[in-house]
C-alpha cells in the first residue's frame, strides 16, 4: 500500500466525515415537508430521494478510508484483526446500498419500513461495521504502529456504533441525527490518523541541492 494512497484516502476520509456530519446538520434544520412518521421525513419524495442519492454517493469515501485502514498494515498480521478491517468494508459497502434501497420506502411508516427489509439491510451493515472497527480497533492497538489518540480511533468507531449509534435510532428523528453526526465525525478522525501516519513515509518535495563539500541539503 502506498503512502500516497493512505494519504489520499485519508484526506478524503476527512472531508467525507464532515460532510456526513454536515448533512445530519442539514436535516435537523430542514423545514419538515411531510408528517414525521413518514421514512422522507423532512423531505418531501424527490428530496428524499436526492437525499438517500447523495447519500449513496457520500459512503463511497467512507468505503475508501476503510480500504485504506485495512490495507495500511495499522492492523498488524493477525488475522482477527485484518479479517475485522475487511468485515467494517463489507458493512459499509452493504450500508451504501442501503441507502437505494431505502428509497422505495419514502412514503411508508416509519415502523413498518424498519420492521422489514430496509430495517434489516441497516441494522445487518451496521452490525457488521461495529463488528469489524471493534476487530480492528483491538489491532491497532495491540500492533502499536499509531500512537497518541489516532490509535484509538478504530475501536472508538467500533465502540460508538452500539453505544450510540444503535440506541440513537430508537430515540427519534433528532437523537439519531446526533448519534449519526458524531459517529461519522469519528470517520473524519479515522481519515486524519490514516493522513498523518502516511506522511511520514512520503519523502519530501523539496528541491535538493548540493554544497561544494558534496553534501546534500533542501
Amino acid at each position: 500500500m502506498s503512502p500516497q494512497f493512505l494519504s489520499r484516502a485519508g484526506l478524503v476520509g476527512v472531508a467525507t466525515g464532515i460532510l456526513g456530519a454536515l448533512s445530519a446538520l442539514v436535516m435537523l434544520l430542514w423545514p419538515p415537508r411531510v408528517a414525521d412518521e413518514l421514512v422522507s421525513y423532512p423531505f418531501t419524495r424527490a428530496g428524499f430521494y436526492i437525499a438517500q442519492g447523495w447519500f449513496f454517493v457520500h459512503h463511497f469515501g467512507l468505503v475508501l478510508a476503510l480500504v485504506a485502514l485495512a490495507m495500511s498494515g495499522a492492523l498488524g498480521k493477525g488475522r482477527f484483526a485484518r479479517g475485522g478491517g475487511w468485515t467494517a468494508v463489507i458493512g459499509m459497502v452493504a450500508l451504501t446500498l442501503s441507502e437505494l434501497l431505502a428509497m422505495r420506502y419514502a412514503d411508508w411508516q416509519n415502523d413498518t419500513a424498519n420492521a422489514g427489509l430496509m430495517g434489516t439491510a441497516y441494522g445487518i451493515s451496521v452490525t457488521l461495521i461495529g463488528l469489524g472497527m471493534l476487530a480492528a480497533g483491538i489491532g491497532v492497538l495491540r500492533a502499536g504502529a499509531w500512537h497518541g489518540w489516532r490509535r484509538w480511533m478504530p475501536v472508538a468507531i467500533g465502540i460508538a456504533t452500539f453505544t450510540v449509534v444503535t440506541p440513537g435510532m430508537f430515540g427519534g428523528f433528532v437523537i439519531a441525527r446526533l448519534a449519526i453526526g458524531a459517529w461519522l465525525l469519528l470517520f473524519a478522525a479515522l481519515g486524519w490518523s490514516l493522513y498523518v501516519k502516511s506522511r511520514r513515509f512520503i519523502p519530501s518535495s523539496l528541491p535538493r541541492f548540493t554544497t561544494p563539500l558534496g553534501r546534500p541539503t533542501t
